[in-house]
């Protein structure tokens, strides 16, 4: 079997790269490659405390958690993507038995230091504005979710220069308003395309340009001498073993 290698930069491209929207259930850790919005999960056991001063408590066996000593955002939890992928949602699941209180989230993206941090999108009806997300202060239905798109925002991880973290808490003491976790979705992009070709057979006109540069940018090939990369060119299995087992990083020990 061979195939076009043009046709091949495609395929590659969709091993390590998407585009759509996030789906539940949820992933355990993050997907390095697919076809498919990716989704991780931040347990209410996850969420530490902001300072020594935050007392919390669980409910529900410990699915849940609140804060005892102040209300507001209080809790954190790192946020671990791949870079280049790109925020679509975040989904909290929480419970709000108050007439007057509220479970919030807040997805952040912040400088190296975790400082200057920028709230991802802005949820209206929330207590403490700007939250991502948050139960609503007139919502007292007990157990719920909540669902904010955030692919408008144009949140893309960059972790060499940004610190990405899920900020959450509640308003009320008494465990009636609580967070039991936070499911935040993404999809893989291709790299943006370079100004100047890498390829001279390959112009930037060339519907397969970005991904044919993105497998060269990622060292999966060099193409195939001269300059060029033969993008008519047919891919021979012994190729096609090469392409793959560098895209999905194969282990044989």
């Amino acid at each position: 079997m061979k195939i076009d290698a043009r046709l091949f930069a495609v395929i590659g491209f969709l091993l390590n790269a998407s585009w759509g929207t996030a789906q539940d259930p949820v992933a355990a850790s993050p997907a390095l490659y697919g076809t498919q919005g990716g989704s991780i999960e931040i347990d209410a056991a996850q969420l530490s405390p902001l300072g020594s001063g935050n007392q919390y408590s669980n409910i529900y066996a410990g699915r849940g958690r609140y804060l005892t000593s102040l209300t507001g955002l209080g809790f954190m939890a790192p946020l671990h993507l791949p870079s280049g992928a790109r925020l679509t949602a975040v989904i909290v699941y929480g419970t709000d038995s108050s007439p007057a209180g509220e479970y919030q989230v807040d997805v952040a993206s912040c400088d190296g230091l975790g400082e200057a941090c920028i709230v991802a999108s802005g949820q209206p009806g929330c207590a403490d504005a700007p939250v991502t997300a948050c139960s609503g202060n007139a919502f007292a239905g007990g157990m719920s979710s909540v669902y904010e798109g955030l692919y408008d925002d144009d949140v893309v991880i960059d972790n060499a220069s940004n610190r990405y973290v899920v900020v959450a808490g509640n308003t009320t003491n008494d465990g009636s308003t609580a967070i039991s976790r936070i499911v935040v979705g993404y999809v893989l992009q291709v790299s943006p395309a370079p100004a100047t070709p890498t390829f001279a057979d390959v112009p930037a006109t060339d519907p397969a340009f970005p991904f044919i540069e993105a497998l060269s940018s990622s060292g999966i090939t060099s193409g195939c001498g001269g300059g060029d990369y033969c993008p008519d060119g047919l891919v021979t299995r012994r190729q096609m073993a090469v392409f793959l087992a560098k895209a999905l990083g194969l282990q044989w020990n």
